[in-house]
């Protein structure tokens, strides 16, 4: 490979047409506190979503596994990736290479390529922490096929960006010459072969993120939950589109580095490689964070039906909106009282029933004249007895009571 001038490295101007920038007047100060400014919101918005995750790992009482050891260290890349660049800021990145010193641009390339490569690290290994999600809900045998898809994605995406990173530091010879090209004898790669190579790499895991988000759906979908659960949980599964989004966005920014003011615009390639990793972390926790929001309605929905109550009382108890209402009963006058005169004849005949023939199943006798009479004066007593029993159970009279009661304010 042809050797490269210090010149070279930083003045490549005969560029095809699709690489050369668009210049745009920034401020220095305002350009360098917009992206400080811009890399620590996204530094904790990104907290915040992982805090939340790890909680709502708290609230299942489950210990913390493969997937969230990588987010968490993805979000420290991040956060060390937003510190180096905030030092850099305070060398002078973001202004052009021509209105700095000369001795700061070695510091300014050295901290620039370290934070790219933490940036890179930080991209892959949160979006390895989504494919492990993805492996522990694929574990069946009916799901061998989309595991293997999702080890083939962690696999290629790590070992094309960890080779965007090696490409970084093996291009030139002696390493020193990356950052300080110009004090420093050796030769360099052509410069188009790291941003070419960065270029399909970031795009790569774009397309991955892509397949990542899509995943989700086919087993979802074959889950034993209502329609719109489905949806919610692939949704919420599927927000890695927006981390291929970015990735994309990022791939187009590489080649501006071509242009040999590497300082002013690899600005918005800082901030976009930033926001690649925070949004991969806040998509690989949406999907837990449900847990927490199934929580929290509830608790809201204890509390509003709680507060309905205690509406409810005070209402009553200060007579807001009582009404007056009406109840209507009806008495129905029951049997007549019992005659214990007839009720003992009726006794006397059951007892003395067997004794007669004719009248029962004992064995009978003769019968005198007089115990024929006693006999027809208890059968007549009996069937009056009958008589009275007969009328029990009739309804005899009716009555209707109307009732009215107000609230103890009218009252």
């Amino acid at each position: 490979m042809e050797a490269l001038t210090p010149v070279d490295v930083f003045n490549f101007t005969a560029l095809p047409a699709p690489f050369q920038p668009s210049p745009q007047n920034r401020q220095n100060d305002s350009t360098a506190s917009l992206m400080r400014v811009t890399l620590w919101i996204l530094v904790s918005i990104s907290f915040l979503f992982l805090a939340l995750r790890i909680y709502c790992k708290y609230l299942k009482s489950r210990s913390l596994w493969y997937d969230d050891h990588f987010l968490i260290a993805a979000w420290v890349t991040l956060t060390a990736d937003a510190a180096l660049n905030t030092h850099n800021l305070s060398l002078g990145f973001g202004s052009h290479t021509s209105a700095l010193r000369a001795s700061s641009i070695p510091s300014i390339t050295l901290f620039f390529h370290l934070s790219s490569s933490v940036a890179t690290l930080g991209a892959v290994w949160s979006k390895t922490s989504f494919g492990l999600t993805l492996l522990r809900i694929t574990s069946t045998r009916e799901h061998q096929t989309l595991k293997a898809c999702v080890w083939f994605i962690i696999v290629t995406m790590n070992l094309a960006m960890s080779i965007s990173v090696l490409v970084t530091w093996i291009q030139c010879n002696p390493v020193e010459k990356v950052w300080d090209p110009v004090r420093v004898n050796g030769i360099c790669w052509d410069a188009r072969v790291g941003v070419y190579y960065g270029v399909f790499a970031a795009a790569y895991s774009g397309l991955m993120d892509l397949m990542l988000a899509m995943l989700p759906w086919a087993v979802v979908w074959k889950l034993q939950m209502g329609r719109k659960e489905k949806i919610g949980v692939g949704i919420a599964m599927g927000m890695g589109v927006f981390a291929g989004c970015a990735a994309f966005i990022k791939s187009t920014k590489i080649p501006l580095l071509l242009v040999g003011d590497f300082t002013y615009e690899g600005y918005d390639l800082v901030i976009w490689s930033a926001a690649e990793v925070a949004i991969t972390i806040c998509a690989a926790c949406v999907p837990l964070l449900r847990v927490l929001v199934r929580e929290v309605g509830n608790i809201t929905q204890k509390t509003g039906e709680k507060m309905t109550e205690v509406s409810s009382f005070y209402r009553k108890s200060q007579g807001v909106g009582a009404s007056r209402r009406e109840s209507t009963v009806i008495v129905t006058a029951g049997p007549p009282a019992e005659d214990p005169e007839k009720d003992n004849q009726w006794k006397l005949l059951a007892l003395n029933f067997g004794n007669f023939p004719g009248l029962g199943s004992g064995p009978g006798k003769d019968a005198t004249d007089d115990d024929m009479n006693n006999m027809k004066a208890m059968e007549a007593a009996a069937n009056s007895a009958h008589s009275n029993r007969a009328t029990l159970g009739r309804i005899l009279q009716t009555q209707e009571i109307t009732v009215q009661y107000h609230s103890r304010e009218e009252a």
